[in-house]
């Protein structure tokens, strides 16, 4: 069984796109970053997958609002594992958390705590 790497930090979802898998059927590339380190991330759900059923309502609230996800894994460099039991942290409107996240970046020290 394949070695997964916990991220350590809460991440936040930056787009979520429909498009066709290369296996046939339509997928959903959704993409991440860090919020501490600002690093990217990027995974594939399949709504085909057992796995569907968390990604759901993540996937759902994601394309309305932002969202702060913690609890996943790196499966490869920058590739978040789907099948990490994804907890979600914080979901507000895009330009709150835009806002939120642009004052902790300013100050982190100022907001650490929230965000631990």
């Amino acid at each position: 069984m394949a070695k997964y790497k916990k991220i350590e930090e809460p991440v936040f979802i930056t787009s979520v796109t429909e498009r066709k898998s290369k296996h046939g059927g339509d997928i959903y590339e959704v993409d991440f970053k860090g919020i501490v380190s600002q690093k990217d991330f990027k995974s594939y759900i399949d709504p085909g997958n057992m796995n569907w059923r968390r990604w759901e309502p993540i996937i759902d609230i994601a394309q309305r609002k932002g969202v702060v996800l913690g609890n996943l894994k790196e499966k490869d460099e920058g590739l978040i594992n789907a099948d990490s039991e994804a907890k979600v942290h914080y979901a507000v409107e895009r330009e709150e958390l835009a806002d939120i996240l642009a004052e902790f970046w300013d100050n982190q020290n100022g907001f650490s705590k929230l965000f631990k």
